[in-house]
């Protein structure tokens, strides 16, 4: 009897032993700690798409960042897809198909995707990660992928729009140079002396903006204009638009600072650009991207400066679309992409204007060269950026407002029927 109770005490002793050594190398904290196979090789691998429009160059620099992110997290692997041709068409069939991308570059147009609930705000991942937007971006950058009060996106490249002037052109005419502080009167000034003419025909303009859409806009909010109210109504037809549209009509057709259409046919319908560079105009208002192609440009000595009051800003940033089965993994890249470490890329390739404070502020930024020269980089962080009329139907309001103000600048319409129109066309948009 004592041997057979020996031996079922023995048993009983052995199985406790085998339990308890399972239990301890558990997840629960106890025993000798040891993690178990699945939890000691590390988070899952995840693999995610990056859709983005741009150039072979731009996807080589997306790439080169990427895998300063890859280092930040290893379990990660991130496509680009680099769409061509209409980039929101072949996106939405993407998302229509059932097959999305998991991060997105996004402009002006974000909140078309937001209004579908395509996109997915962000706040939450920005607080769960305790990401500080206010030392990342300045507010106005911040604010420029914001829909519904939430922030839809983080901004990744954005530059205002800069003065480009000739610096030769300004000292001939004993002009001082544009400035941060200087106003429009201070323009306009110079831009009436930096018009030549010889034998009654202009050879030089001051200034030359086209018809683009951030020209006569930046106008309207400088001269305390806007295109909407606090609640959405659309306030085309005030006196502070008609003033900015008129003034923008006067540089051509009053003062003479500006080329008319006929005389830029003569020139063979070339852009801002191109006239600046074969210094037929002493200044012009654009973006970044214009710097990499006059570094190019022998015998021409020019630099850049903030425009006379608040301006555009032209940006992209990164969106996570709603149907991603990995958001938070895909947060991390796009939080990761915005760091300063990651920013550094855009500008070491010269791709654009970075978006984050720490990285228009850093030296690589502030002290880049182009075409072997110091540019006033310190032009894009200075500048004052108004609150851009950004809104579901951007397109189709681009659409309304243009096809009038095209008229209008040929100077085949009055400003009062253009006006009307608009207001009337925004009216019909929007109600």
């Amino acid at each position: 009897m004592r041997s057979k109770i020996s031996w079922l005490l023995a048993v009983m002793l052995l199985a406790a032993g085998i339990l308890s050594a399972c239990g301890g190398s558990g997840g629960n904290g106890g025993g000798s700690g040891q993690k178990s196979g699945d939890e000691a090789a590390g988070p899952k691998p995840v693999s995610l798409m990056l859709t983005m429009w741009g150039s072979e160059q731009d996807k080589s620099t997306m790439e080169e960042r990427l895998a300063i992110v890859k280092e930040l997290y290893p379990h990660i692997t991130v496509e680009v897809n680099l769409v061509a041709g209409d980039y929101d068409q072949k996106v939405q069939t993407m998302i229509a198909g059932g097959t999305p991308p998991d991060i997105m570059m996004l402009a002006e147009n974000y909140q078309v995707y937001a209004s579908k609930n395509q996109i997915i705000p962000l706040d939450d991942y920005i607080a769960s990660h305790q990401v500080d937007m206010s030392e990342r971006y300045s507010d106005d950058i911040a604010n420029l992928m914001k829909y519904d009060g939430k922030q839809y996106g983080m901004p990744d490249r954005a530059g205002a729009m800069v003065v480009y002037y000739n610096k030769d052109m300004f000292d001939a005419a004993n002009v001082p140079y544009p400035a941060k502080g200087w106003t429009r009167a201070d323009f306009l000034d110079a831009a009436q002396k930096l018009t030549v003419k010889e034998n009654g025909k202009t050879v030089q303009w001051g200034y030359y903006p086209s018809s683009w859409w951030p020209q006569w806009l930046q106008l309207i909010y400088q001269n305390g204009g806007a295109l909407f109210d606090d609640s959405g109504k659309p306030t085309f037809d005030t006196p502070e638009v008609r003033e900015a549209l008129q003034f923008f009509n006067d540089l051509t057709y009053t003062y003479g600072v500006s080329p008319t259409p006929e005389e830029v046919a003569d020139l063979g319908n070339i852009g801002p650009d191109p006239m600046f560079a074969q210094g037929l105009i002493a200044m012009e208002t654009t973006g970044f991207w214009n710097i990499g192609s006059l570094a190019k440009v022998e015998g021409i000595n020019w630099d850049i400066a903030p425009v006379w009051g608040a301006t555009n800003a032209f940006f992209n940033g990164l969106v996570i679309t709603k149907d991603s089965k990995h958001k938070d993994e895909a947060f991390r890249v796009i939080e990761a992409l915005t760091r300063l470490e990651a920013q550094i890329p855009i500008i070491k390739n010269g791709q654009d204007a970075p978006a984050t404070k720490p990285a228009l502020n850093s030296d690589a930024f502030l002290n880049a060269e182009y075409g072997g020269r110091k540019i006033n980089m310190a032009a894009f962080s200075e500048s004052e950026i108004y609150d851009m009329p950004l809104n579901p139907k951007w397109n189709e309001m681009q659409k309304v407002i243009g096809d009038k103000l095209s008229t209008f600048f040929n100077n085949d319409t009055t400003l009062d029927d253009t006006v009307t129109a608009i207001q009337k066309g925004l009216e019909e948009l929007y109600r």
